[in-house]
């Protein structure tokens, strides 16, 4: 995840380098073109002033001769030849090793014709180019400082700028950030002069409300359903037992009577786990205290005794002090949610293994095939086809685990199941 900001700042940046890096090719190329067309000038200007001086001296023909001849010498930058014909003019750049600076050098040179007393001469003039290659890096030097500089105060003052526009924004999402539904009441929003956070404002508040609104529905509507059910049910299975005690029932009518009595219970415990995921789900079980896990697994093993018993189940458990801020309640819920499940997929003979150490508790049993994983945790899904639950058992447990952060997982390794709750 990253910033918004950063996302603008990103493509501005990657733009900036792109224009510094085309621009430095661009200002060698540019800059050389006018130091040679200057050069090429200059050259020009020296041929004109050469021919006209040398021109006025009027100095007979070998006296002309020996001056161009010392010119030739110790002129630097200088050659005369004599020509016979004239010829067009030649503009070059040559790297060629200089034995005055003992070194190779760049120069620019022009090669024309002067004529002096009548007679012409084949001039070469050349300039050399050292200080061009010096002074494009000094300018790009300068330009990349500069670019650079700018970009830096532009990124600075982008972020405070932009730091201070979204502030209401940031302090919207605080305030979001502690909204809990549960909680039955709004939060506030901190006020923006800016017209869209302004709008996101109202926007919030008014989903707020209605929020809200629905979910005080949704919670009236589960509490009140499931406590109106709860009557009828106690009458059904009322009328029931005494069905069950009648001596009049034949032993067809008798195992009807029974089907139906399982069925009861079992919308009833279906409807007591509606509303214990209601509670859940509504935060009404508020209060936490520090609970020890060890000794409450103790207690709850001894509760199913009778039950390990029943199904010929072999139970171990391995325990260390382990203590966890939790509502007391909804932790019991959760270890024996656990414990019935690993009864519910344990096979006649199988074995029950329970550890419990720092930070995670783990419950093991034998079984025949994997649980369906996509299922397990899913309301009214069944795991397996060999045995039927209400579907709510894990839902439950889960939401506990929700509740607090802790991590709840499932695999299946060598005919054993394994439960495991990270704190």
């Amino acid at each position: 995840m990253k910033k918004l900001l950063d996302q603008s700042l990103r493509p501005l940046i990657v733009y900036a380098l792109a224009v510094l890096l085309i621009s430095i090719p661009v200002y060698f190329l540019i800059i050389d073109w006018i130091w040679e067309n200057e050069l090429d000038k200059h050259h020009y200007a020296i041929r004109e002033k050469l021919e006209k001086r040398l021109t006025r001296l009027n100095l007979p023909d070998t006296a002309v001769g020996d001056m161009i001849a010392v010119l030739d010498k110790v002129q630097p930058g200088f050659s005369f030849s004599e020509t016979a014909a004239p010829r067009p003019d030649s503009l070059y750049t040559i790297i060629r090793f200089d034995t005055f600076m003992n070194d190779r050098e760049q120069f620019r040179c022009l090669v024309t014709d002067i004529r002096v007393n009548s007679r012409l001469y084949r001039v070469l003039i050349e300039t050399n180019m050292e200080e061009i290659d010096e002074t494009i890096l000094a300018i790009a030097a300068v330009t990349v400082f500069f670019i650079m500089l700018l970009l830096a105060g532009f990124i600075y003052l982008n972020r405070k700028t932009a730091l201070r526009i979204w502030q209401p924004f940031y302090g919207t999402l605080t305030s979001l950030r502690a909204f809990r539904l549960e909680s039955g009441r709004t939060v506030s929003l901190p006020p923006s002069q800016v017209t869209e956070f302004a709008d996101l404002n109202a926007s919030l508040e008014s989903l707020m409300d209605s929020s809200l609104a629905s979910y005080r529905q949704q919670r009236e509507f589960t509490e009140n359903a499931s406590h109106e059910l709860q009557t009828p049910l106690a009458i059904v299975k009322s009328k029931l037992d005494m069905l069950l005690q009648s001596q009049s029932l034949d032993a067809a009518q008798l195992q009807t009577v029974e089907e139906v009595y399982q069925a009861i219970n079992r919308v009833s415990r279906i409807n007591k786990n509606l509303l214990l995921l209601a509670r859940i789900e509504h935060a009404q079980f508020e209060g936490t205290e520090q609970v020890a896990l060890g000794d409450m697994l103790v207690a709850l093993a001894a509760q199913f005794e009778d039950r390990f018993e029943n199904n010929s189940l072999h139970y171990s458990q391995s325990i260390e002090a382990l203590y966890v801020q939790t509502n007391p309640m909804l932790v019991e819920i959760l270890l024996t949610n656990l414990l019935v499940n690993a009864v519910r997929y344990t096979p006649a003979g199988g074995k029950i293994d329970v550890r419990l150490d720092v930070g995670s508790l783990t419950v093991s049993n034998t079984g025949t095939e994997a649980l369906q994983e996509q299922n397990l945790f899913k309301r009214f899904a069944q795991a397996s086809g060999q045995h039927a639950g209400s579907g709510l058992g894990l839902a439950i447990t889960r939401e506990i685990c929700d509740r607090y952060g802790w991590q709840i997982g499932y695999r299946f390794a060598d005919g054993v199941h394994h439960f495991s709750v990270r704190f």
